[in-house]
């Protein structure tokens, strides 16, 4: 049946990529990953090749044309036409929506504590989170949702202010270059010391303010003196003196000046006179030279002579070098005969390779799947070997040096425990423990959480889950365990029937103090510690 084409996203909800890892509650599967972006789906689509895209992202591949499937050639399970990504050939996968959107979910915005499901933070939170992080679409700068009306007000540098002098409009970066400009802006004289002077008025101000300082007349000649408008005349009659006397310096620079500059100039007019005589004598030489040229006419006859000869000689040359041009082009024609017959039996020889090569893949595919299937029977077959149906389950964690290591690194910071049950067909639980504590417990507890797992009996089961729960970590000389113990809060959505494989877990994130752990007790022995999980069942 040919694959139905998807029409291309036109609405809000199909022109976006998956939605980001970190909005599962619970761990992440590789099947609810989109082969483009590796986000969780969003509205996925089911290439002929069996792998998933988002519908955003499969016709953003396909919009220059085919490609080629890079998840395929990762897996070396490359295969034509199948992998061949184009328009049309791939078809929406419902029963995959339905799956990831069935998914617990949190809000991955940090500090919001939203849960649900994805289809209800896609329906109803995506977008209008109050602690998602937007772009200032003015100065660009990264912030909260709920922080954007403050930074609109208060903080943004290109935000809109009004002039309180000329009330003009004009943003906060430019503030220093208005005031300089703005014909509003109070000034004070510096005179009479007079304030708020539009800078309009300033100009005409200054013009008749009797204190504002003026140049002296006389700074033309070298009087540097500055005073106030009305004591100008007073300081002309103090100092009519030294005025004559820069005035008298000043005109005798003048004659001397004068006096230099004509002798000067007629040197000059002389020089240059000098050149043009120069130049001229030069041109009467050269016409001499040229006008006694007719004497070497016979030299320069013996000169063609001698050239015709050597073009004789090169023409034969020539014929020669034509010769044996021809005796390569033959031999080339031959070589180019011999490399298409070698071509072709190339080519021949590459299709035998191709078609071998396609028959080994699939042999490989076809062995990878039974790969795949042997371990994961023997996955399940570990699971079973390892489950108890009495609701009592020991714990068994080898290793723990390292597994703490990777705990504090952040490369495993939290292990689940195998399934075990309340009986034959009663509740699926595990546990879930972090080395290194987690929420208020991180970096000073050991973190133990007890989860409620989808089981094939749920339908038959009552729910909420409310069996009375104790956590234990073991003291290996039986002489004082850690015991911590709680009831379920049946309005928890971590103890309803689960919708997804495993509900959000739930315990105490204080359960152990790492210090005892590091001192020395009988908690930790031969490297290897025991976490007991027991169920009350008396209520079943």
């Amino acid at each position: 049946m040919a694959a139905q084409e998807p029409s291309p996203p036109s609405s809000l909800e199909g022109n976006k990529p998956g939605f980001p890892k970190n909005i599962l509650a619970n761990h992440l599967e590789d099947k609810h990953l989109c082969n483009s972006c590796l986000k969780v789906l969003r509205r996925p689509l089911q290439a002929q090749c069996g792998h998933r895209f988002c519908c955003f992202c499969f016709h953003q591949l396909v919009s220059s044309g085919p490609e080629k499937c890079n998840a395929c050639i990762k897996e070396d399970l490359f295969e034509e036409p199948t992998s061949i990504l184009k328009p049309g050939g791939a078809f929406a996968d419902n029963a995959a929506r339905r799956e990831v959107e069935a998914l617990a979910a949190v809000c991955p915005n940090e500090g919001c504590t939203w849960t649900g499901t994805i289809k209800d933070f896609e329906a109803s939170h995506e977008g209008l989170c109050d602690f998602a992080i937007i772009l200032c679409p003015s100065c660009k700068e990264l912030m909260r949702a709920n922080e954007q009306e403050r930074h609109d007000q208060r903080e943004c540098p290109e935000r809109a202010l009004n002039c309180k002098y000329c009330k003009e409009s004009f943003l906060l970066k430019d503030i220093k270059a208005h005031d300089e400009i703005c014909p509003k802006y109070p000034m004070m004289c510096e005179g009479c010391a007079k304030k708020k002077i539009p800078r309009e008025k300033y100009v005409d101000h200054i013009k008749f303010c009797s204190k504002c300082k003026a140049a002296c007349r006389f700074h033309v000649v070298g009087c540097h003196t500055s005073v106030e408008k009305e004591k100008i005349p007073d300081h002309e009659r103090q100092c009519s003196y030294e005025h004559l006397n820069l005035l008298l310096h000043f005109i005798m620079g003048i004659k001397v000046s004068l006096e230099s500059l004509q002798p000067h100039s007629l040197e000059v007019a002389g020089h240059k006179l000098q050149e043009l005589h120069q130049s001229l004598r030069d041109l009467e030489l050269r016409m001499s030279q040229l006008g006694g040229g007719g004497a070497s006419a016979s030299t320069q006859d013996g000169k063609v002579a001698e050239l015709s000869r050597r073009c004789q000689e090169l023409e034969l040359k020539v014929n020669t070098f034509e010769n044996i041009v021809c005796v390569l082009n033959r031999e080339m024609e031959r070589s180019c005969s011999t490399m298409e017959a070698s071509n072709r039996q190339h080519r021949l020889d590459q299709d035998k390779i191709e078609i071998l090569s396609n028959k080994v893949r699939q042999l490989e595919r076809t062995v990878s799947l039974r790969d795949l299937s042997i371990v994961e029977m023997e996955g399940k077959m570990k699971e079973m070997l390892a489950a108890t149906y009495d609701g009592i389950f020991v714990w068994k964690i080898s290793d723990f040096a390292k597994k703490r290591q990777d705990a504090v690194a952040g490369r495993a910071p939290a292990m689940f425990s195998p399934a075990f049950y309340s009986s034959k067909y009663g509740y699926k639980m595990c546990l879930r423990i972090y080395l290194n504590g987690d929420g208020t417990g991180r970096g000073s507890h050991l973190s133990l959480f007890f989860v409620v797992m989808r089981g094939h009996s749920d339908a038959l089961l009552k729910w909420p889950f409310h069996q009375k729960v104790t956590l234990m970590l073991l003291d290996q000389n039986n002489r004082e365990h850690i015991i911590d113990a709680f009831r379920p809060d049946i309005s928890s959505s971590s103890f309803q029937r689960p919708v997804s494989d495993m509900n959000i877990a739930s315990g105490c994130p204080l359960f152990c103090p790492l210090s005892k752990l590091e001192s020395k007790n009988s908690y930790v022995r031969d490297d290897t510690i025991f976490i007991k999980a027991i169920v009350d069942l008396t209520a079943l």
